[in-house]
């Protein structure tokens, strides 16, 4: 793997999926809207290239895929950093079901086959062996109150299980920015805890990208 396809690389986490990514040498092609957010030092970087473009529009994703080997994606609610009422409100275009009902076949096309998006801990899987407590809290609260932000990331699950590709989801709940002390667990079929340090994402999303034991499940993640 040497050229990676990033989605969502301007938010929380894309920035450090692009700053882990680059350490390892990767080169990087990165689709954002606003270019703008990205750090200056990363658009001059020569292992950078920027798309300008939307992640639901079929020119703008065949352009990032242009030799590409893989897709990583953090795509997710837009503004819920800033509100969560108005992420929930724009959760309704469902972003991250149409950016990968458009993407897969232009992956296909490309002979891509990898791709390691992010999800939410309430997606439910027919595989979780979750409590009955922690199940009532992942498929039966969460939803509620995430409403179609929940609904956006179970219609992904189910589109990509249908496919051939080998996809990954990283399964978390809440990110903490600050350095954590405790190591990464994981597991794909019980939850392992709310909140994540953002770095150990990037670095476990980036993991994912040569790592074949994680091909077809969702993996919550937690410290």
């Amino acid at each position: 793997m040497k050229t990676l396809a990033l989605l969502g690389a301007s938010g929380r986490t894309g920035q450090q999926v692009i700053d882990e990514a680059l350490s390892r040498g990767y080169h990087l092609r990165i689709l954002a809207r606003t270019p703008e957010k990205l750090k200056q030092e990363v658009r001059d970087n020569p292992l950078v290239t920027v798309i300008q473009g939307d992640a639901r529009h079929e020119p703008s994703l065949a352009d990032l895929l242009q030799g590409a080997d893989a897709v990583v994606s953090t795509l997710g609610p837009a503004g819920i950093n800033q509100s969560f009422k108005q992420a929930k409100h724009l959760a309704k275009e469902h972003l991250c079901f149409n950016s990968t009902q458009t993407l897969l076949p232009l992956m296909k096309a490309q002979g891509i086959r990898r791709i390691v998006v992010t999800g939410g801990a309430s997606l439910e899987l027919p595989e979780d062996k979750n409590g009955f407590f922690i199940r009532f809290l992942l498929t039966s609260l969460a939803p509620k109150m995430l409403g179609e932000m929940a609904t956006d990331r179970q219609k992904e699950y189910e589109l990509l299980k249908q496919t051939d590709v080998d996809w990954t989801i990283a399964r978390c709940g809440r990110f903490i920015d600050s350095p954590s002390q405790k190591p990464l667990k994981t597991s794909s079929r019980t939850f392992q805890g709310m909140d994540l340090n953002v770095p150990d994402m990037a670095r476990f999303l980036l993991d994912q990208v040569t790592d074949t034991s994680m091909f077809g499940k969702a993996v919550y993640l937690s410290n």
